[in-house]
C-alpha cells in the first residue's frame, strides 16, 4: 500500500468516524421538528456532503455504507432499511445534480435534492415494507422539512467546504473539485 493510499484510507475513516458520531448524538436529542414523526436535520450528511466534494463516488458510497451500519449498530437496526434506501436515493440524486456544473448549480442546490431525495427514498421503502401506498401522503410533509434540512446543511457545507479544503489537499491529491466557482 502505498502512502498515497494509506492517506486516502484514514481520510475516509475519520470522515466516517465523523459521521458517525454526528449521527449517534442527533439520536439522543428529540426532533426539531416534533409536529413531523422521523423528520430531522440529519447534521452527518454534512460529512456525506463534504465527501462528495473532496472523494471519489466509489469512496463516497463505502463512506456513506459504513455510516449507517456503523449507526444502526450503535443506535439499533430498526430503521436501518430506511436510512439506506434514503442514503442511497439522495446520494444518486446529487451526484446528477452535481454533473450540471457549478454555473448552474451550487453546492447549496446539491443538499437540496439530497434532502429532498432522502425522504423520498425512506417513504419508498416504507411504502414496500408496509404494502400501504397511502404513506405516501406524507411526502409533502416530510418532502417539506427535507427541503428545509437541505438548505441548512447546505449552507452549513457551502462554509466548511473551504475550511477543509487544506485537509483535504493532505489526503485526496487526485481530486478535482469545483471549488473556486461556489
Amino acid at each position: 500500500m502505498t502512502q498515497h493510499q494509506l492517506h486516502r484510507l484514514v481520510y475516509i475513516a475519520l470522515l466516517t468516524a465523523t459521521a458517525t458520531i454526528i449521527g449517534i448524538v442527533e439520536t439522543l436529542f428529540p426532533s426539531p421538528f416534533a409536529f413531523a414523526p422521523g423528520a430531522k436535520l440529519g447534521f452527518s450528511n454534512l460529512v456525506v456532503l463534504m465527501a462528495i466534494f473532496t472523494l471519489k463516488k466509489s469512496d463516497v458510497i463505502i463512506l456513506m455504507i459504513l455510516k449507517l451500519l456503523l449507526t444502526a449498530l450503535f443506535t439499533g437496526f430498526s430503521v436501518f432499511l430506511y436510512s439506506l434506501s434514503g442514503g442511497i436515493l439522495s446520494l444518486l440524486a446529487m451526484y446528477l445534480i452535481k454533473m450540471m456544473g457549478p454555473k448552474l448549480v451550487s453546492l447549496i442546490g446539491i443538499s437540496l435534492a439530497g434532502g429532498f431525495f432522502h425522504n423520498v427514498g425512506q417513504l419508498m421503502m416504507a411504502t414496500f415494507i408496509s404494502q400501504t401506498p397511502a404513506v405516501l401522503l406524507y411526502l409533502p410533509w416530510l418532502a417539506f422539512f427535507g427541503l428545509l434540512a437541505g438548505f441548512f446543511i447546505g449552507v452549513a457545507g457551502n462554509s466548511l467546504l473551504y475550511k477543509i479544503k487544506p485537509i483535504n489537499d493532505l489526503f485526496v491529491k487526485e481530486n478535482k473539485i469545483w471549488m473556486t466557482d461556489l
